[in-house]
C-alpha cells in the first residue's frame, strides 16, 4: 500500500514550525498533511513574534518576506530604560543598521498574522486538517501512523512533531522508545526542563509614547519588560518575573486567570516610560496570558520515523527573540536533508535506517547553535533583571557608555550562523557581514585545546625560570645583550612545547624579558585568529 502513494510527511501542529515546514515541502513538491488540534489554524492567543534577519532570510526564500513587511514596520529604535523608565541608552536607525549588516531588519508582529501569511501561501488547503488532535502514534512497517481523537488514522513515511512545548508527539515518542529501545531516552528527562521565570505576554491598543518601530527594554530588580510598537498602533509587551527559586519538570507552576489578574495588579504601578505606567498597557490590552518560561534543549529529538522540532525540541527565554527563528532554521535543515535523501533514492522511499540517519544529522548540526541561542537568551534575561551586582553594573552603568556599534554586535552575534534552504534562491540583499553559507568554509571553534596548550607552555616557562635553569629575572634586566643568546641545550619537553605553540618562541630567550612579551602579542594574536579559519586547519597556522 505504501508504494502506491508518494512519500508523505505528517506534520502535527499548525505552528510556525509546522506551517513553515509545510511551505518548504510544497516548494519541493513533497507530499504532506498538517494536523491541527484546534478549529482554526491561526487563533488569536495574545502572542507576538519577533523575526530576526536570519529568520527573514528563510521567509524571503519562500517568497513571504515582502508579505510580512507589508504588515509590520521594522524595529527602528532601541531604547534601554531603568526602573523609573528613564533612558539609559537610545539607539535610532537600527533598521538601517541591521539591513546594512545582515540584509534584513528585525520585525515584530502578531503570531496570528505570521501564521496567516504561512497558511495563505499553501496552495492546497485540503492538506491542512483542523480539529485533528493527535492522541497516539504508532510505528508500522516502513511508515508511521498518527491517530487523532476522533479515531482518524493518518499514514505517513515520517512524522514531525511541531506541537509546542507540551508536545503529545514527544510523549508518544518517549513511550514507543521505552517499549522498543529501552535506554535510548533518559527516563527522567521529563523532569529535567528548568524554569526560573514567569512571563505575562500581551497585546494592547495604542499607548502614548510607544510608537510603531520602537523597542523598549526596561530593567528592574528581579523583573524586566520588553515592549515594542507594532502595526496598526498595536503594542506588544512581555513582563518577565523571576521565581523565588528555580523549579524543574512537574514542579513548574501552571497559572490560572486568577494568578494573571493578581500579577497584573501588583505590577500596575511599574514605569515603562517616565510618564507611562504598566497600568495603561493593562487598561488598553486586547489579550494577555501568563505562563512559566521553560528553557531547555532536549537531549534526543527523534526515534525511528518520528522527530520533534521547534518548541517541542528546544525552548528559550523569549527576550532574545530566538524561538520562532530557531524553529525556521530547524525545519529548513530537515527539508534540506530530506530533499537530498529523496534525490539519492531511486524508489522515492526511505528506509528506517536512512530516516534515522537524516534525523540524527539534523540534531547533531543544530544542537551546538541551539545551545548558543539558549545561553544568549538566558544571560540577556538575567542581565535585564539585574540578577547580580555585576549584571546591574553592566546594565545600569556600563551600557550608557557603550557605542551603538557594540550594542548592534551584541544583538546580531547570532545571525550569521543561521541555516537556510539549500535549494531555493534568496533575493540578493547586500550585507556587510556574510552568513556562513557565503564563506568558503563554515566557521568552526577549535574548542579549548589552544588554551590548554598555551597554559601548559606558560606553566613550564614559569617553572623553568623560577628554577633558574634559563637565567633569572635579575640577569635578564641587567644585561642588554643577553636576549640575543640562544639556548643551546633544550630538553625534550621543551622540544615538544616548541612544536605546538607559537608562544614557544619565548623559550629561545635565555632570560624572559618583560618587553619580549609585548613584541610577541601581535603575531601570536594573528596566528591564533587565523588558526580558527577552517581553510587553515591543515596548515601550520592550525596547529
Amino acid at each position: 500500500m505504501a508504494d502506491k502513494r508518494s512519500f508523505r510527511v505528517v506534520i502535527v501542529g499548525a505552528s510556525v514550525a509546522g506551517l513553515s515546514l509545510a511551505n518548504m515541502l510544497q516548494a519541493n513538491a513533497i507530499d504532506f498533511l498538517v494536523l491541527e488540534a484546534y478549529p482554526t489554524v491561526a487563533p488569536q492567543v495574545g502572542a507576538s513574534i519577533g523575526l530576526l534577519p536570519h529568520g527573514n532570510r528563510i521567509l524571503d526564500q519562500l517568497g513571504l518576506y515582502k508579505k510580512v513587511m507589508q504588515i509590520a514596520p521594522p524595529i527602528q529604535i532601541f531604547n534601554f530604560r531603568d526602573t523609573n523608565g528613564q533612558i539609559l541608552a537610545r539607539h535610532p536607525g537600527m533598521d538601517e543598521r541591521l539591513v546594512e549588516r545582515h540584509g534584513y531588519p528585525m520585525v515584530f508582529l502578531d503570531r496570528q498574522m505570521l501564521l496567516k501569511v504561512l497558511y495563505d501561501n499553501i496552495k492546497d488547503k485540503s492538506k491542512i486538517l483542523t480539529n485533528k488532535r493527535v492522541v497516539r502514534t504508532e510505528l508500522v512497517n516502513g511508515g508511521v501512523h498518527a491517530v487523532t481523537s476522533d479515531g482518524t488514522i493518518i499514514a505517513g513515511d515520517i512524522l514531525v512533531g511541531a506541537d509546542g512545548v507540551h508536545s503529545t508527539v514527544r510523549s508518544e515518542m518517549w513511550r514507543l522508545a521505552g517499549r522498543l529501545s529501552p535506554g535510548l531516552f533518559d527516563p527522567n528527562e521529563h523532569e529535567a526542563p528548568p524554569c526560573e521565570n514567569s512571563c505575562i505576554f500581551g497585546i494592547s491598543n495604542l499607548c502614548p509614547g510607544i510608537n510603531p518601530g520602537d523597542l523598549h527594554c526596561v530593567f528592574r530588580n528581579s523583573s524586566s519588560y520588553l515592549v515594542t510598537g507594532g502595526p496598526q498602533g498595536r503594542v506588544y509587551w512581555f513582563r518577565f518575573q523571576k521565581l523565588p527559586e528555580k523549579v524543574y519538570g512537574s514542579a513548574i507552576p501552571r497559572y490560572t486567570e486568577k494568578d494573571l489578574q493578581k500579577s497584573l495588579s501588583e505590577a500596575a504601578d511599574d514605569n515603562i516610560l517616565p510618564n507611562l505606567k504598566f497600568a495603561t498597557l493593562i487598561e488598553n490590552k486586547v489579550s494577555a496570558v501568563m505562563t512559566p518560561l521553560l528553557e531547555y534543549v532536549c537531549k534526543q529529538w527523534h526515534f525511528d520515523r518520528i522527530i520533534t522540532l521547534g518548541d517541542s525540541a528546544h525552548k528559550f527565554h523569549p527576550v532574545g527573540g530566538q524561538g520562532g527563528n530557531a524553529a525556521l532554521e530547524s525545519v529548513a535543515l530537515l527539508t534540506n536533508n530530506l530533499v537530498k535523501a529523496l534525490k539519492r533514492s531511486p524508489s522515492g522511499r526511505l528506509t528506517t535506517v536512512q530516516v534515522e540517519s537524516m534525523f540524527a544529522d539534523v540534531q547533531s548540526r543544530r544542537k551546538p547553535r541551539l545551545e548558543l541561542n539558549h545561553r544568549y537568551s538566558h544571560n540577556r534575561a538575567n542581565t535585564e533583571a539585574l540578577d547580580t551586582p555585576l549584571k546591574k553594573l553592566m546594565a545600569i552603568h556600563l551600557l550608557p557608555l557603550v557605542d551603538e556599534q557594540v550594542v548592534t554586535l551584541g544583538y546580531c552575534s547570532q545571525h550569521p550562523g543561521g541555516e537556510m534552504l539549500d535549494m531555493l534562491p534568496v533575493e540578493q540583499h547586500e550585507n556587510l557581514i556574510p552568513y556562513k553559507q557565503e564563506l568558503l568554509c563554515e566557521p568552526m571553534s577549535r574548542g579549548s585545546i589552544q588554551w590548554v596548550l598555551m597554559m601548559t607552555y606558560m606553566i613550564f616557562a614559569v617553572v623553568a625560570v623560577s628554577a633558574g635553569k634559563y637565567g633569572t629575572a635579575t640577569d635578564g634586566f641587567a644585561s642588554d645583550n643577553s636576549s640575543h643568546d640562544i639556548i643551546g641545550d633544550r630538553s625534550a619537553l621543551y622540544e615538544f612545547t616548541l612544536s605546538w605553540t607559537a608562544m614557544a618562541w619565548m623559550s629561545y630567550l635565555k632570560p624572559l624579558k618583560l618587553y619580549a612579551f609585548g613584541h610577541l602579542i601581535q603575531p601570536v594574536a594573528i596566528i591564533m585568529i587565523e588558526g580558527y579559519r577552517g581553510r587553515n586547519k591543515l596548515t601550520p597556522l592550525g596547529l
